[in-house]
């Protein structure tokens, strides 16, 4: 009967299509694997890896015969093929332990960080008249407190040079005070050198130094022409 006839044909047509599904699956796996292997060759050609094989099932790559000091390596470039999906390694072909670069070589050992050094120790402030006269002399004899010939302009080292002296005399001790005495290169110019000694002592006062603790009582004169005159000179005194 026509029903039956049907009935028995199709457990036949069942199997005829699950065979041709298994062999186009099994075929188009072939074809990923071939291409997969074609790609992993080309890889491992690129980074200069050799001496092993790879193979595939489908999309997981399985490596054996590589170099230790190359494994690392082989895995990094099947990894970066796309379409594979694991990377297995077997054999004695393990990594070698810590970090590999990509050129497959050892990196360099790390060198410690070398100890920061030590900060350079800053001279405590002088806290009496000799401590702050031999500091005063120091700072005097780097940069000099200078003007410009027959001016009371201070030159600008002269300024910093009185700047720096500010600094110092700002946290000087309320039983100190100091005498500023002006000098001039050559002749007697009484209201020269004392001018040049009050630019310095309003400098000072204008950079913090107390007024009560600075003064200018008289010129100084200096022999010679050289210009080496043209200063003042800074004196510590107890009250």
């Amino acid at each position: 009967m026509p029903g039956t006839r049907w009935s028995r044909l199709l457990p036949t047509a069942l199997l005829v299509t699950l065979a041709l599904t298994a062999i186009t699956v099994w075929s188009a796996s072939d074809d990923i694997e071939a291409e997969l292997g074609a790609r992993a060759k080309a890889a491992l050609s690129d980074v200069g890896v050799s001496g092993g094989q790879v193979s595939f099932s489908g999309r997981d790559a399985s490596l054996s015969g590589f170099p230790p000091d190359k494994a690392a390596q082989a895995i990094d470039a099947i990894q970066r093929i796309d379409g594979v999906r694991t990377v297995e390694i077997s054999g004695d072909t393990a990594p070698p332990a810590g970090p590999v670069t990509t050129s497959g070589e050892p990196p360099a050992p790390s060198t410690p960080p070398s100890p920061s050094p030590s900060p350079t120790p800053t001279s405590a402030k002088p806290t009496d008249k000799a401590g702050f006269q031999a500091e005063i002399d120091r700072l005097l004899a780097a940069t000099p407190i200078t003007f410009e010939p027959d001016t009371t302009d201070l030159t600008p080292d002269g300024e910093r040079g009185a700047l720096e002296i500010a600094k110092l005399l700002t946290d000087a001790p309320r039983d100190l005070k100091f005498r500023i005495t002006g000098s001039v290169a050559t002749g007697s110019d009484r209201k020269l050198a004392l001018n040049r000694a009050l630019t310095v002592e309003r400098l000072l006062e204008r950079n913090g130094v107390k007024r009560d603790q600075v003064y200018s009582p008289q010129r100084k004169n200096s022999d010679g022409a050289s210009g080496e005159g043209r200063r003042v000179d800074i004196t510590a005194e107890q009250r």
